[in-house]
C-alpha cells in the first residue's frame, strides 16, 4: 500500500513538473512582474485609472520599461535591471499565447 500511494505522488509531481514547463507552453511570471501587478492588476488587464498591457506587442511592453516610459511608471521602470525588463516584456507578451500575437519571440 504505501509502495501504490508513494507511486501515486510520484506520477503526480512528474505530471506537474513536465505540464508546467515551459517546453510544454507554461509560462513561469517572473517575480519582478509584481511591480506590474500593483498597478495593472493581479491578471495585468487593468485596474482603476491603470489599463490593461495585455495583447500587447513585445516591443511596445519593452519601449514602455525603457525609452518611452510612461511618466506614472518613471519610477518604477528605474529600479528593474535590463535583465528584468526584458523578462517583464517577454512573459507579458506570451501571456495571450502565439497566435495572438505577429511573431514569436
Amino acid at each position: 500500500m504505501l509502495i501504490s500511494i508513494f507511486k501515486n505522488t510520484l506520477m503526480a509531481v512528474a505530471a506537474v513538473i513536465i505540464f508546467c514547463s515551459p517546453a510544454y507552453g507554461a509560462v513561469i511570471p517572473p517575480k519582478s512582474v509584481k511591480k506590474c501587478q500593483k498597478c495593472h492588476g493581479k491578471d495585468l488587464s487593468g485596474k482603476r485609472k491603470n489599463p490593461s498591457i495585455l495583447n500587447l506587442e513585445y516591443d511596445v511592453i519593452y519601449a514602455s520599461l525603457t525609452t518611452k516610459i510612461p511618466k506614472k511608471m518613471k519610477r518604477t521602470a528605474e529600479k528593474l535591471t535590463e535583465q528584468q525588463k526584458k523578462e517583464i516584456a517577454e512573459y507579458i507578451f506570451h501571456l495571450t499565447g502565439p497566435n495572438s500575437n505577429s511573431e514569436s519571440r
